[in-house]
């Protein structure tokens, strides 16, 4: 009787201290707006970051345990619910080390104006594409990606894990972040639209990959023309030739592993190469179809895409 006393004590402080936990986590900052018919809600994540950098201290400077509890968990908790492809979370769980980089950026998105673009740029997104609900979380890129980011001219990235369902990490050292973020916001948010309408599952073929990202920055470039954007011409046309050559056998077979090798390259296939393809495709299916919606390209059955573009 005393030992099972015990262990309930045991239990019942365990429970305290979780929902104690959980009362005194902080929130993320929360902006809700409507734009044609559309719910928006974007979420900044500066007090999560603050709150982080006090208390990774305890975590014996383990940033993966200290990361996975006081970043991700929230996030994971706000967004993955009925999410189509929340796998695409891990690709962001890198540990945060908290360093003077991270201080910086967070304190540069602070005082950066970054929900007041989000919403402009949601204003002329909606106008030319309109899609569903849409939550958008926003973070501060990590630190340790700074010289990668740097190496490929990038200053950002994104992923949707479903629909209404996107998260974004900004490294605002990099001074074309401002001008960035509202075509980043477009090409997510076309992904968004596409899975809301679109989805069957998370099994693409290599082509109906290419169109995807294809068409999310075809359509993004068509609202900001004048935004460099590195990975759709991360090849020349001499190496785009000869990666087609070396995909076309193969672009109706699915798998992730192959989807992976395009994108983001293996032997010789250089890294980027399936962006700047997919979005060729798109780009000469634009020019030879002239009277296309925007709409009627995201519907459209990718091997239809191809077949109408021309591309060679």
């Amino acid at each position: 009787m005393i030992k099972k006393i015990k262990t309930n004590a045991i239990i019942l402080c365990g429970l305290l201290l979780t929902v104690s936990c959980r009362e005194n986590l902080p929130d993320f900052e929360r902006t809700d707006f409507k734009l044609n018919d559309q719910q928006f809600e974007i979420l900044t994540t500066f007090k999560l970051f603050d709150n982080y950098l006090i208390e990774c201290d305890k975590f014996n400077n383990n940033f993966n345990t200290a990361s996975e509890q006081l970043l991700y968990n929230p996030i994971r908790n706000e967004i993955i619910e009925k999410a189509e492809a929340p796998f695409l979370f891990k690709t962001i769980e890198l540990p945060y080390d908290p360093n003077d980089l991270l201080k910086k950026e967070i304190e540069l998105l602070k005082s950066g104006g970054l929900i007041d673009i989000a919403k402009s740029a949601l204003v002329k997104i909606t106008k030319s594409l309109s899609g569903g609900n849409t939550k958008i979380i926003f973070l501060p890129a990590n630190p340790s990606l700074h010289d990668y980011y740097k190496k490929l001219g990038v200053c950002m990235n994104g992923i949707t894990i479903g629909s209404g369902k996107i998260i974004i990490q900004i490294d605002p050292t990099f001074d074309n972040w401002k001008e960035t973020l509202p075509y980043v916001i477009a090409h997510e948010y076309h992904h968004s639209t596409w899975i809301s309408r679109n989805w069957v599952s998370s099994d693409f073929s290599l082509l109906e990959y290419l169109i995807f990202e294809g068409r999310a920055d075809m359509f993004a470039k068509g609202l900001y023309n004048d935004i460099e954007t590195p990975w759709t011409k991360m090849i020349n046309e001499e190496q785009e030739h000869f990666v087609w050559n070396e995909i076309q056998p193969e672009i109706h077979e699915k798998g992730h592993d192959r989807i992976n090798k395009v994108m983001f390259g293996s032997g010789d296939i250089p890294f980027g190469s399936g962006y700047t393809i997919g979005y060729n495709i798109v780009k000469s299916f634009k020019q030879n179809n002239p009277t296309f919606s925007d709409m009627q390209i995201m519907d459209m059955n990718p091997e239809k895409i191809l077949e109408m573009s021309g591309y060679r």
